[in-house]
């Protein structure tokens, strides 16, 4: 069998499909894995205000004979969150460190010494020293650089055993790979890599001989695409020789059609040499990435909750001047106030986009004509929204819906992202991120009609330059830009109708 469906995975056993659903229904609730970098910043946090408070009841009471009075507790927890805070920094909450912190240990004991090296300074600057003892601080030290990699260790397992049970949900994937080592990938290793697997591909044995990927692997990574996006998958897994350099690189090519990560795990000689080697409890669960996503969890969770504020609250403010552009809509040409038409968003999913009407005409779907100067199509009161680019302003809702951001590539009409997909390469990569409402093509004036190919060129081109150097500072100038463009071409409106009038 070359390909198994999302709902059948291969039996190795019987080499035939076992059907078993990659959701059941009576699956319970399980968390996120996603949620377990915080879950362990908490966790550390609570390990070391722990180690504060043990370590002044160990030397007031065990070496003074007296009774604690328990004031370590905020140096506990002030060193708890300058070492959150460098963790984070050093990479040890990411998520294949956090399953497997064997390696990890002495950054981790490191980082810790740190922390509380800061926490010593701040209270020397502070003159605050000579209220707390220094045997008691040399003992929260000790216990601190002890217990934290302790902790760090069990919670690994822990977390490992609640993916095995389901109790926490591992990275929905979609396995590639060759033929060869995909027969000797365990459905144990999964949970070790901290995922889920919900389909597999199998690839031909041309990446073993040293080549490239041929054309019937290009129609089976496509199908991975199209099962990732339909069963709802997190990343992409590729299992193949790693020195199959051509055809990790063709692989890499196919995959930047999707925004999903893909992550290669180790061949069987790299795992041979992983569990015989030294490699301080890393073993099977090493992994490298070959493409990241362009935005990391964290990244698209502050981009979402700023989306929502923003929008909530412009809608609010603006519902009076919607609802008065809706009557004006109206009143001029019979039809809907607002326009209802299919566009391509992120990962190349539909959605309907909401625009204020302003055609005589609907057109979703044939050929799509794009608005000209001077359409006869557009009305009189559609001319000026357009023009100032108010008839975007009903996507608000697509924004709230979650089909849509504030600022991101602004989505076509379906005919034409399928024409531009041919023409244009790279195409594709703009649907990497949510479409906008503005973005940094419109402030940068690649916006309106594009009957030229190089048009639309330069447009992907500062929209694939936005998804590459996205970040929330970003966001807020290009917001910016689009509210001044808006209020300049407002001026130059009132001075135009001020001459007509004189």
């Amino acid at each position: 069998m070359d390909v198994v469906s999302p709902s059948a995975v291969l039996d190795r056993a019987a080499a035939t499909p076992r059907f078993a659903s990659a959701a059941p229904a009576t699956r319970r609730w399980a968390a996120p894995c996603g949620a377990l970098p915080a879950a362990a910043a908490a966790f550390d946090v609570a390990v070391l205000a722990f180690a504060a408070l043990a370590g002044e009841f160990v030397y007031r009471r065990l070496a003074l004979g007296e009774s604690p009075d328990f004031g370590g507790l905020a140096g506990g927890l002030l060193a708890g969150a300058v070492f959150v805070l460098l963790a984070q920094l050093a990479g040890l909450y990411r998520l294949p460190t956090l399953l497997a912190p064997g390696a990890s240990l002495p950054r981790l004991a490191l980082t810790v010494a740190l922390a509380q090296l800061a926490v010593v300074s701040v209270l020397f600057l502070l003159k605050s020293g000579a209220d707390h003892s220094r045997g008691a601080t040399i003992a929260f030290a000790v216990l601190a650089l002890t217990l934290t990699p302790l902790g760090r260790v069990a919670l690994a397992r822990a977390a490992r055993a609640a993916i095995r049970r389901g109790a926490i949900q591992g990275s929905r994937v979609v396995t590639l790979g060759d033929p060869f080592e995909l027969e000797r990938l365990d459905d144990a290793d999964f949970p070790d890599f901290g995922a889920e697997e919900v389909a597999r591909v199998r690839l031909s044995g041309s990446a073993a001989l040293g080549g490239g990927l041929l054309e019937s692997d290009r129609v089976r990574v496509a199908q991975a695409i199209a099962w990732a996006r339909e069963m709802r998958a997190t990343e992409f897994a590729a299992v193949m020789p790693w020195g199959a350099e051509a055809a990790l690189a063709d692989l890499c090519s196919l995959m930047r059609q999707s925004p999903l990560p893909l992550r290669l795990y180790p061949d069987e000689k790299i795992r041979r040499v992983l569990r015989r080697g030294r490699d301080g409890g890393l073993g099977r669960r090493f992994s490298v990435t070959l493409l990241r996503a362009p935005l990391s969890a964290a990244e698209r969770a502050a981009k979402r909750a700023f989306d929502v504020a923003l929008a909530a609250t412009a809608l609010v403010a603006l519902a009076p001047a919607l609802l008065t552009i809706a009557a004006l809509i109206r009143l001029e040409s019979p039809g809907p106030a607002i326009f209802r038409q299919r566009r391509c968003g992120f990962d190349n999913c539909e959605f309907v986009m909401f625009k204020f009407r302003t055609m005589r005409v609907l057109e979703d779907r044939g050929p799509i004509v794009q608005a000209s100067l001077n359409d006869w199509r557009v009305t009189r009161v559609g001319r000026l929204l357009r023009r100032s680019s108010v008839d975007e302003l009903p996507q608000l809702l697509n924004v709230l819906r979650g089909e849509m951001s504030l600022v991101g590539p602004r989505p076509h009409a379906i005919a034409h992202d399928d024409e531009y997909k041919a023409r244009i390469a790279n195409y594709a990569l703009r649907h990497h991120v949510k479409p906008g409402l503005t973005g940094a093509a419109q402030v940068a004036g690649f916006r309106g009609a594009t009957p030229q190919l190089s048009q639309m060129e330069r447009r992907v081109e500062r929209d694939l330059w936005y998804v590459d150097n996205w970040s929330m500072a970003l966001d807020l100038k290009i917001l910016a830009a689009t509210v001044f463009i808006a209020a300049r071409f407002d001026a130059a409106s009132r001075l135009a109708a001020a001459r007509n009038h004189t």
